[in-house]
């Protein structure tokens, strides 16, 4: 079937009125001579926080409180975050430290263990991920066989380590704002079963990101992989792959809060639009902001420029001030998105984040508005809720911490789905919910336990129930263990899935860590799809140097179907 060409691009009335939303609320403040709520006097630069009254310097975004201490976020492993600060910086194992971005918390963490001046940290909990050069601010004490200080000195020696480790966390941020990383990786499958399902699979990648680069009012922001795959078996072509995920020039209007975003991009107020091609406004103040935004979705299979699927929309969203102890948003939104003409999906959104001294969450609610062929020829209701997410965890005391989430997304039928179809559209609604408990006792142990229901799709109804045991923390190499079990069951097969892992420091330079696993599964269909798979692996963190990094990794997995090792080997610069 082919979609019509030609036709107008007409936006959902509600869009329309959310657009004009947005551009009135600065323009009413303007007109009645005052600026915006929120925004400083016009001297001021863009920043979250306005600047202290008496100072002629404009604070930056991300200015600390009074008596706090910022480093810089280094390195990140699946288990762990590493930042550049330590125990002579005035930190101790047990910490709770906060990650921010653009004046935020997006983060907490738990410092595990400490050198002198870097600090390993669990992720306590999160509203977005944590990446390499984020600011985490703490608050430092008597640094390790020194004196506690109090009073007005114990305030000046705060003011102080918080200028001295702003200024150092600068000065290792790269060249002119400029900071990231480059890296080499290698990975490598060797089948063998038999089968000649191996691969080798070499690998570049750049991270970039700059705030005020050279001092002027432009950010950057550059993610760019590339890999070349060479496959083992008979008449296999090679495949060569480049993604760029992120490359955007973000222009701060002088002596404003409103920012000018071009090129690739991800938005944290537009999570429901992904990764997408094209310019976006924001305007921020101190409790509220909004934007808009038009662009193109990338090619689905290369990630390449692809002006097929146009998409337009705005937000408004109102928040806590960045140095509240309660932190919460609340973000609306609209797009529309179009293909060749014709309607592709047309949605709302509502996100909501909060985080507390007890509890903190997240909550997303997508309802889509059909029309044209998704009505008459697909048969959708106009108006549907079509996805559901929200994650609580919830404190009690310093020790029991409870989670819960429910899931209830579902597959959205895409213009593509209905010229030019891969596959048979799956409009199964999936729905989910988990619910459980972690338990820290002593000051290493931790006990935890949790059940997931799911339901929908094609495996029907699959319920999982799982403990884990662990301690870490052990002596000053940072020793670990943890121990987990899984029963899980579905409308084809039930089984048991075990994990093992541990770690420790090798010295100051190098962190060890081995895993094992065995998965018992059986087929409630057919006996001869029974299996039993085990898997051990080695890991090894190596820091070469102040910037250098080395990742090695092997695996041997081998099983009732499948046998093979994996090995993996990166190398990484951060500046």
């Amino acid at each position: 079937m082919t979609a019509r060409r030609g036709s107008r691009l007409v936006p959902s009335p509600a869009a329309i009125v959310l657009l004009g939303c947005i551009a009135a609320t600065p323009l009413v403040a303007q007109q009645q001579g005052a600026p915006p709520p929120g925004q400083p006097p016009a001297a001021a630069p863009p920043t979250t926080t306005p600047p202290p009254a008496a100072s002629p310097t404009p604070a930056s975004p991300a200015a600390p409180k009074p008596g706090t201490a910022t480093a810089r976020v280094t390195y990140i492993t699946a288990a762990s975050l590493y930042f550049d600060a330590g125990r002579l910086d005035g930190l101790h194992e047990g910490d709770v430290v906060e990650v921010i971005r653009d004046g935020r918390t997006i983060a907490t963490l738990r410092v595990s263990f400490l050198s002198e001046h870097r600090a390993s940290c669990a992720i306590v909990n999160a509203a977005a991920p944590p990446v390499v050069g984020d600011l985490v601010r703490y608050v430092p004490r008597a640094a390790s066989g020194g004196r506690a200080t109090g009073g007005a000195a114990g305030a000046a020696a705060g003011a102080g380590a918080t200028a001295s480790s702003a200024t150092a966390a600068r000065s290792r941020g790269g060249w002119g704002g400029l900071h990231g990383r480059v890296g080499v990786r290698y990975q490598v499958v060797r089948d063998n079963s038999g089968g000649d399902n191996g691969f080798s699979q070499p690998a570049l990648d750049l991270r970039l990101d700059g705030s005020g680069v050279g001092g002027s009012d432009f950010d950057v922001n550059v993610d760019v992989r590339a890999r070349q795959t060479y496959r083992d078996w008979a008449g296999s072509e090679d495949e060569h792959l480049n993604q760029v995920y992120r490359l955007a020039a973000t222009w701060h209007l002088p002596n404003t809060r409103q920012r000018l975003t071009v090129g690739r991009q991800f938005a944290p107020n537009l999570e429901a639009v992904s990764i997408f091609d094209g310019v976006v406004y924001d305007l921020d103040g101190d409790r509220w902001g909004g934007g808009f935004f038009a662009g193109t979705q990338p090619d689905a299979a290369d990630f390449g420029v692809d002006g097929t699927v146009k998409e337009y929309g705005g937000y408004y969203t109102v928040h806590s001030l960045p140095m509240d102890a309660r932190q919460w948003a609340v973000t609306m939104g609209l797009i529309d998105s179009y293909a060749e003409g014709d309607v592709n999906r047309e949605w709302f959104y509502l996100q909501t984040r909060y985080r507390g001294p007890r509890l903190s969450g997240f909550l997303t609610q997508e309802v889509d508005y059909n029309r044209s062929w998704k009505v008459s020829e697909a048969g959708e209701s106009t108006v549907a809720p079509t996805s559901t997410f929200a994650v609580l965890h919830y404190r009690l005391g310093q020790r029991f911490t409870l989670h819960a989430g429910y899931d209830n997304r579902r597959s959205i039928r895409l213009w593509q789905d209905r010229v030019t179809p891969a596959t048979a559209f799956d409009d199964s609604h999936r729905q989910g919910g988990w619910a459980g408990g972690t338990l820290r006792f002593g000051r290493h142990f931790v006990i935890g336990a949790d059940g997931r229901v799911v339901t929908g799709g094609p495996s029907g109804r699959a319920d999982g129930y799982s403990g884990n045991f662990g301690w870490d923390g052990l002596s000053r190499a940072n020793m670990s263990f943890s121990l987990r079990g899984t029963r899980y069951t579905n409308d084809r097969s039930d089984g048991w899935m075990y994990a093992l892992a541990g770690g420790t420091d090798l010295g100051r330079r190098a962190h060890l860590e081995l895993a094992a696993g065995r998965v018992e599964e059986t087929s409630l269909d057919d006996p001869t799809l029974d299996r039993t798979d085990d898997w051990y692996g080695l890991d090894v963190d190596l820091l070469l140097g102040r910037s250098w990094y080395m990742i090695l990794s092997v695996e041997r997995y081998t099983g009732t179907f499948q046998d093979n090792d994996q090995g993996y080997a990166g190398v990484t610069y951060r500046f």
